[in-house]
């Protein structure tokens, strides 16, 4: 019996010395495997895809952030003490002493997971800090299919941590190791790498960190998105006072440190960046050069003009109008764009403001509707630039245009109420929005003629050749139409919608593009579009827009309201902006109970007031009445006369009288 025991002792032994010199074998060889492929640690501390972009408002504060947020390599020995010893402390104290793997924390971590009832590698891992490196470059190589194995809590995946902490420990220092993690780990909100998210969370360089703002960071590492102080400020000051409990605990901080620390645990405002003016910063994003923001790896700095002020009054008042003028349950969109005089959008709202997602659907921009009625300034703005008087009269009835080449096609539009009122003047038909009168117009001087036109203002959007064309049937964006009329603002000078001033490289500071802000052309002349916007102002005096004026403000500008009642607008301007609204469904299902004249009119009313209520000097837009129009106007001829003429006798006219004309605009306004 006792030689049967010897021997087996002996052959345990002898199998127990042969696998762990086998299994010892397997690892160096695995080991010497890994740091071959290491790669010099200058590349391991910034392997991003791509870089971030960070928008800069025109005060140039930061509001927003697109891409992985790095905010600079930040090395090991240049770490803010107390975030150094946070970061220790809670993830692994023993990191200068062991050599990559700690059994002991392996083993720990699997008895908690037992007791708790979950799976023995589920839940807390015992990784040290050099194995959760192992596990963020595990992340970043390989295919698809290693990268998923990489994520998995696996016995294999925890095995392959080992060799790969081991070479970790091997070829590279302590202080190297540690500043890879410092770069590379995610700490939530976009933001990878304590420098960071110190800019992040707290708008300040990581070596500025008070105790309490670096126990919060390091509190991060746990569950980054749980403990974010955006997402659930009192979960993540609990976080952080655990942080510094443990600290105390470990003697990295006194009893006082602790208790002066926990007192004033950091104050975490609610942030606005990547809040107010995500959907303006997804739009700058696609303005601006694709192979800046999009695929470069450097990390730039955009620069725009955008307002969080004028973009606060926008949300406050959709906010307010979604709660108590729109039906419960209707889902329903408001989009609006704000713009100087100049055309720098200062606001931009591509929906409900709660709809809040970086890269969400921005209708301010990217959806095309039919304007309806909207679209009639660009009608008379070309009638008006050929000689028609805003006294001219027309009469207001029905009327069937025939059009077409090859095959004779009718079209008869009817007015809103389908009743009409007789011989009515130019400026009556564009104040009360009469849609025959509307046709009638477009059709005698040339549809293509209002094409040209609103494309020189700045509709982009395919316009088709058809007499419906006068009434909005054609499709355009907000933004499109709302640039449109800042030119119209602007005595018809082409007038480019701006979001953002330059790019720049961030490390160097280096401009890499400006916005360019050369002179518009001349669209139409400066004295149709002056008579142009003395109708759209007689439009909100005494027209469909009474909804959109402003206490002592002068207001101009024109409903629209699109067949079935699917989209309503109104865009309008004072001397100093430029504001557009529409409402509409993103199924296109007809609206209950609303049209240009009122929500839209009615909601850029308070958002135009709320913006220029700081406003002391209130200049006067730049408009000519009728009478001051026939006084000045080109030509001699009645306009009723002029209109009734055949288009190659017009466009014989406008030749011959294109030297003179050009001649008193020159002497009369300066063009």
């Amino acid at each position: 019996m006792h030689t049967i025991l010897r021997k087996t002792l002996k052959y345990f032994i002898w199998l127990a010395l042969n696998v762990t010199t086998i299994g010892a074998i397997i690892l160096l060889i695995a080991v010497a495997n890994f740091v071959n492929k290491l790669p010099p640690i200058a590349e391991l501390l910034d392997d991003r895809k791509r870089g971030s972009v960070t928008l800069l408002d025109r005060k140039d504060d930061v509001f927003a952030w697109r891409g992985n947020q790095f905010g600079g390599i930040l090395k090991s020995k240049d770490l803010n003490r107390f975030l150094h010893d946070a970061i220790i402390s809670v993830e692994d104290r023993t990191f200068y002493s062991h050599y990559g793997v700690s059994i002991r924390g392996i083993l720990g971590a699997i008895r908690i997971n037992l007791r708790e009832g979950r799976g023995p590698f589920s839940g807390h891992g015992g990784s040290t800090i050099t194995q959760q490196v192992a596990k963020i470059l595990c992340l970043l190589q390989g295919d698809t299919n290693s990268q998923k194995h990489c994520r998995r809590s696996t016995i294999s995946r925890k095995l392959l941590e080992i060799p790969f902490a081991l070479a970790l420990e091997y070829a590279y220092s302590k202080e190297e190791i540690l500043s890879i993690y410092l770069n590379r780990v995610y700490l939530g909100s976009g933001a990878y790498g304590f420098e960071a998210a110190s800019e992040r969370y707290f708008n300040k360089q990581s070596s500025k960190l008070s105790m309490g703002e670096a126990a919060l960071l390091a509190g991060l590492l746990k569950a980054p998105t749980r403990y974010s102080p955006i997402n659930n400020k009192d979960l993540s000051h609990a976080r952080a006072l655990t942080v510094l409990k443990i600290m105390k605990d470990q003697k990295s901080i006194s009893i006082a440190d602790f208790e002066k620390a926990a007192r004033s645990l950091p104050k975490i405002e609610k942030n606005s960046i990547n809040n107010v003016g995500s959907y303006y910063a997804d739009w700058v994003m696609q303005d601006a050069p694709q192979e800046i923001t999009k695929q470069s790896k450097e990390d730039i700095i955009i620069r725009t003009f955008f307002d969080p002020k004028i973009q606060n009054a926008v949300d406050d008042t959709i906010y307010s109008f979604l709660k108590t003028e729109i039906m419960s349950g209707s889902k329903a969109q408001i989009a609006v764009v704000v713009m100087s005089a100049e055309g720098r959008v200062r606001a931009m709202s591509g929906g409900r403001p709660s709809e809040k997602i970086p890269g969400q659907f921005n209708r301010a921009y990217q959806a095309k509707r039919q304007p309806g009625s909207a679209f009639k300034p660009f009608v008379y703005g070309a009638a008006l630039d050929l000689g028609l008087s805003p006294n001219t009269v027309i009469s207001d009835e029905p009327v069937t245009i025939m059009f077409g080449k090859n095959k004779y096609k009718e079209y008869t539009p009817k007015n809103y109420n389908n009743s009409y009122l007789g011989p009515v003047t130019v400026e009556e038909a564009f104040s009360k929005s009469i849609n025959t009168v509307a046709v009638k117009l477009g059709s005698q001087i040339g549809i293509n003629r209002v094409k040209t036109l609103a494309k020189e203002l700045g509709i982009n959007t395919a316009i088709p050749s058809e007499p419906s064309v006068a009434l909005g049937s054609s499709e355009v964006s907000l933004l499109e139409l709302t640039t449109a009329y800042a030119s119209i603002l602007n005595n018809g000078k082409k007038i480019n919608s701006k979001g953002w001033r330059d790019l720049r490289i961030k490390e160097t500071d280096e401009v890499i593009i400006r916005e360019g802000s050369e002179q518009g052309f001349q669209v139409f002349s400066k004295l149709a579009a002056q008579a142009l916007k003395y109708l759209m102002f007689s439009s909100v005096e005494t027209g469909t827009g009474k909804n959109a004026s402003v206490s002592d403000w002068q207001i101009a500008g024109k409903t629209g309201t699109s067949q079935s009642f699917r989209d309503a607008w109104f865009v309008g301007f004072s001397s100093n902006y430029v504001i557009g609204v529409w409402i509409g469904n993103d199924d296109n299902r007809p609206l209950k109970n609303v049209n240009g004249g009122g929500l839209p009119a009615k909601i850029f009313s308070s958002i135009m007031t709320k913006i220029s209520s700081d406003i002391v000097f209130k200049k006067k837009i730049a408009m000519v009445s009728p009478n001051q129009f026939d006084t000045l106007r080109v030509y001699d001829e009645t306009a009723t006369k002029f209109l009734f003429q055949s288009q190659d006798e017009l466009d014989s006219k406008q030749k011959n009288s294109s030297l003179i004309g050009g001649l008193i605009r020159a002497l009369l306004w300066g063009n």
